[in-house]
């Protein structure tokens, strides 16, 4: 039975090389002395073989590569060795490569047909035993994506609430059931304005919402980490699986990056993404650190590319796009922050 399972899998081997890597006469040839040569064993017993992991990675922006295939052809006879699949962290393992051997490794998406296997770039690795995985690069173009989180108004109800929408639209699209209003009464961090000899204090943006969300002339804005915060209480209190990351500073193929994986970006611009407004302000409670005050600060759900624009649920405008580059730097200007919810 041994044998028999032997002469199938050499089998399955030997035709994929032959039509989808394709064999030189030559190789061929000396291919088939080898096999006869061997009795059907690639390589010899006496050579040292040992498992080997791999971590596919994107060189555009280095983020793993989930659901692609790599074909590992020995060098020197033109032999398909093994076929891996990368998972959703980009890994993948060969069980068993020859020590010191040289290998050509040619990768495709799994979803492509047998033909581009011929086509795709070949990449060469010597294999040694390690137990560190081994990084693979290959470059992949940004396709087109259109997440299409629900679109979630932050009018009426909250007219000073977009962070707090953005948030709720995201969770709704995890198929998290809460409301706006909800998260922006029970969840959201928020504290009051007070006076004091004449100066207006006010809680830290970073630390929690200024006044009140549901408040036209009384509430302001926050930052990205009581959103986090906000994002986690509920998230707990549904006993959900939901991952809640502050990704603020991320580079603009970063924030992209989220949504090449189908993952919504909450994101911090400005109003008609113009540069950014200073009107009054207040001084941090409890030192006398003054805050000027953002007039035209606003939140949105990156949730899209295609072309060079970036789509986004706007809570107070609906679907939009704009050109990707006036996005950004109306991201940058704003402090570069950022959220993301993922599974």
């Amino acid at each position: 039975m041994k044998t028999s399972h032997k002469l199938i899998r050499f089998g399955l081997l030997f035709a994929l090389s032959f039509f989808i890597i394709g064999f030189s006469p030559s190789s061929l040839g000396t291919s088939l002395k080898k096999i006869m040569a061997d009795g059907f064993v690639l390589e010899s017993s006496e050579q040292s073989i040992s498992p080997k992991a791999f971590l596919l990675t994107n060189s555009r922006n280095g983020q793993p590569l989930e659901n692609y295939l790599m074909y590992i052809v020995d060098t020197s006879t033109s032999t398909l060795v093994d076929v891996l699949k990368s998972d959703e962290a980009g890994e993948m393992k060969a069980e068993a490569l020859v020590d010191g051997k040289e290998y050509r490794l040619r990768i495709v998406r799994a979803d492509t047909d047998s033909s581009a296997v011929k086509l795709a770039e070949e990449s060469f690795y010597t294999h040694q035993p390690d137990a560190l995985p081994t990084s693979i690069d290959t470059y992949v173009e940004r396709e087109a994506i259109h997440i299409d989180v629900p679109v979630l108004m932050q009018d009426p109800e909250l007219p000073n609430g977009c962070e707090i929408t953005t948030l709720t639209s995201v969770l709704n699209h995890y198929r998290l059931k809460v409301s706006k209003t909800t998260m922006a009464d029970d969840y959201l961090p928020k504290s009051p304005f007070t006076s004091k000899n004449g100066k207006r204090f006010g809680p830290d943006p970073h630390q929690a919402y200024a006044g009140d969300p549901r408040k036209a002339n009384g509430g302001w804005y926050v930052f990205a980490e009581p959103i986090v915060e906000a994002s986690k209480g509920i998230v707990a209190s549904k006993s959900s699986r939901l991952i809640t990351e502050n990704v603020s500073g991320s580079t603009r193929e970063e924030i992209l990056s989220y949504t090449d994986r189908n993952i919504p970006v909450i994101v911090w611009v400005t109003l008609d993404l113009s540069p950014p407004v200073t009107s009054g302000g207040w001084y941090i409670e409890g030192t006398n650190d003054f805050h000027p005050s953002f007039s035209n600060l606003h939140s949105v759900v990156l949730d899209g590319w295609e072309d060079g624009k970036v789509y986004v649920m706007d809570p107070l405008k609906g679907r939009v796009s704009y050109p990707e580059k006036t996005f950004f730097d109306s991201y940058e200007a704003m402090g570069s922050q950022a959220v993301i919810v993922r599974r």
